[in-house]
């Protein structure tokens, strides 16, 4: 049997559909979407995407305000992170939230598997940052597990996301290493060409069910194609599923597989908190929208191309002139919504009672506007 053959099928969201279960929801407002996770606790499973025309500042504040999270990105010098980082602090106090509390980080700061890690570590700790995200295209290596350690060695209380990964193997590797959250996509960004560039990644749906597997535990053959006979289970984990979401329906497919949150980048990038200047052309208004690998927002930190073939693009994006707080306000009621379709309450109950099936084409715009 050739390898070709014998390889598994893997999906994405369009793939497959949530099949409605009797429901006993009270209200499409009930249920609970909130995640109560060591490490990870928040009102609404939605984190904003640690890139440099996503997440600084004003996107930080909305996110903690609202009850989600955000991630800074990491394009920045240590000297920028942490003024970004005090300011924050000063607007979160002066509307009466509290930057740490009980535990849970207000936000994450984005840091490399490499160079300044620890420079930046310390000096961020120094200031009361407990969130570490450890941010790389590709987390299964030994760079990004070692980064781990190396956080967790300097700071043994810090709460540290890291990734990305796409296979049960890659995530094992980094929660074993002490990671509490695992940012789990490769290649499904809108601005991510590393599938075309490398030739690796995986469809999102299919790598959220696998890296949730470290949740319970295994001792077989993987979904992944790998065999590994790794029988602890990390269930206080969370899986941020990140990449590839482009409407509500996609959150809830990403949570009824295994995620505990999704980590969004597109859906906020032409708001009003997003970093960079409007742009007006032909009466219109754009903001710019880029890929973090891409040459552009490389250049852009390191003031020089990097020499390494980009995996990402940029482009202008349509200003919307809305706050992220009602893009995301709205997304998860639609959530709460597709929670009530399974009869479920809150997420877990969403894993628990979702029946999949799989679409064809023909079904899949069946389920799309295409009336005459």
């Amino acid at each position: 049997m050739s390898k070709l053959q014998e390889a598994p099928t893997a999906y994405t969201f369009d793939d497959f559909i949530i099949v409605p279960q009797h429901s006993e929801v009270k209200s499409r407002k009930h249920p609970d979407i909130s995640v109560n996770l060591p490490g990870f606790k928040y009102e609404l499973p939605v984190v904003s995407s640690p890139m440099n025309t996503v997440t600084e500042a004003d996107m930080l504040v909305t996110m903690r305000q609202i009850g989600g999270v955000g991630v800074l990105h990491r394009y920045l010098s240590i000297g920028e992170q942490l003024e970004i980082v005090e300011d924050v602090y000063t607007r979160l106090s002066d509307a009466g939230f509290p930057s740490v509390s009980e535990g849970t980080p207000a936000f994450y700061v984005a840091v490399p598997a490499c160079r300044d890690l620890e420079e930046r570590v310390e000096e961020l700790s120094r200031k009361g940052v407990l969130g570490f995200c450890v941010d790389a295209a590709n987390g299964h290596n030994e760079r990004s597990v070692q980064a781990v350690r190396a956080i967790r060695r300097l700071n043994p209380e810090a709460r540290i996301m890291a990734g990305n990964v796409c296979t049960y193997n890659g995530a094992h590797r980094l929660a074993k290493a002490g990671a509490n959250s695992l940012r789990v996509g490769i290649g499904p960004g809108s601005m991510c060409t590393t599938r075309q560039v490398t030739g690796h990644g995986l469809p999102q749906l299919s790598a959220i069910e696998s890296c949730a597997i470290i949740k319970r535990g295994m001792n077989r053959f993987l979904p992944d194609g790998a065999y590994d006979g790794h029988e602890e289970a990390f269930p206080d984990v969370a899986i941020i599923a990140d990449g590839g979401i482009r409407k509500s329906g996609d959150i809830v497919k990403a949570l009824a597989i295994g995620a505990d949150a999704v980590m969004i980048g597109s859906l906020l990038a032409g708001t009003k908190e997003t970093p960079g200047n409007i742009i007006e052309e032909n009466d219109r208004l754009y903001k710019y929208y880029k890929g973090m690998a891409s040459n552009e927002a490389r250049s852009q930190y390191s003031g020089q191309s990097t020499g390494v073939p980009e995996e990402g693009v940029s482009k202008k994006i349509p200003y919307t002139g809305k706050t992220a707080r009602k893009i995301i306000e709205n997304l998860c009621k639609s959530v709460q919504v597709g929670l009530s379709f399974s009869g479920a309450n809150n997420i877990k109950e969403l894993q628990k009672n979702a029946v999949w099936q799989k679409v064809t084409g023909a079904g899949y715009v069946e389920g799309t506007p295409h009336g005459k």
